[in-house]
């Protein structure tokens, strides 16, 4: 597949043009409007369609990306046509230029510091989406209190997140080693893993999926693992291995009577989805 067919890309490509003023902006807009109407591939496709089927394509929906890093998602959003979409992070990867660069005005990013609570007043938003950014938080408590405050009520979140059962971590690219305790977690990476064993024990949060339900029980009246329906779904474009076998991992989880048993294995190896509602 050529990545450079891909929406995502396209995207990334101009956020790191977003101080160029050479650009001619309201064209690039056209254009990316064009790939995503005429049915480009979209690596976050997953998100944009839980996103869509809950909004139920009201492009007046508030969303919020808890944790949007440089603001792919956020794009991609207000590309489609919704208005009302705001980011946070705590580090400023998003440049907020290129919000003014497409002549997004109503969007927004702000940066959030530490454990600080979020910069948004109670029951702002109809849904919150949050990518790979759970694995690095401390404090998962706080994380899912914020979110259910700034929720509205029947409002939703959807959170993806590697699990401490994962036998990959993509972050140290090592298999296995975080099953192990801190003080020997450390020496492995150490030795194996591309960055240091102290800073990935500093970085790296991983939990069990019963220990997210059990915390987001206590703020949100509905909790659900969806992961299942992602790993059903035939769209790869955002799997990085080898495609034929993740081909084979479907067809095997849509056979009947035995299908179920495949896809809660395969689940296993996989990042968690979870659906919260208010």
């Amino acid at each position: 597949m050529n990545k450079l067919l891909v929406v995502d890309e396209k995207v990334s490509q101009l956020i790191k043009k977003a101080d160029d003023d050479t650009c001619d902006w309201n064209l690039e807009r056209q254009r990316l409007q064009g790939m995503i109407n005429d049915g480009a591939l979209i690596d976050r496709q997953w998100a944009l369609s839980l996103i869509d089927d809950y909004c139920d394509h009201n492009k007046t929906a508030s969303i919020l990306d808890y944790g949007c890093g440089t603001g792919i998602l956020n794009l991609l959003l207000l590309l489609k046509g919704y208005s009302n979409v705001h980011g946070v992070d705590v580090v400023e990867k998003f440049n907020n230029k290129i919000l003014k660069n497409f002549n997004f005005e109503k969007a927004s990013f702000k940066l959030v510091v530490g454990e600080e609570r979020l910069p948004f007043d109670d029951a702002s938003f109809d849904v919150i989406s949050s990518s790979l950014v759970l694995e690095h938080v401390k404090d998962i408590d706080f994380y899912y209190s914020e979110a259910a405050r700034v929720l509205k009520t029947g409002g939703v979140c959807f959170f993806n997140f590697p699990h401490r059962l994962k036998p990959y971590d993509s972050h140290s690219r090592c298999w296995f080693i975080h099953y192990f305790p801190k003080p020997l977690r450390k020496i492995l990476w150490d030795m194996f893993a591309r960055q240091s064993g102290a800073y990935l024990n500093d970085y790296l949060f991983l939990r069990s999926v019963s220990e997210h339900k059990r915390i987001a029980r206590k703020y949100f009246s509905h909790v659900e693992n969806i992961s299942v329906t992602r790993m059903k779904k035939k769209n790869f474009v955002n799997y990085n291995g080898n495609s034929k076998v993740r081909h084979f991992a479907a067809n095997l989880m849509d056979l009947r009577y035995v299908g179920d048993i495949f896809a809660k294995v395969f689940t296993l190896c996989a990042s968690t989805d979870l659906y919260l509602k208010k």
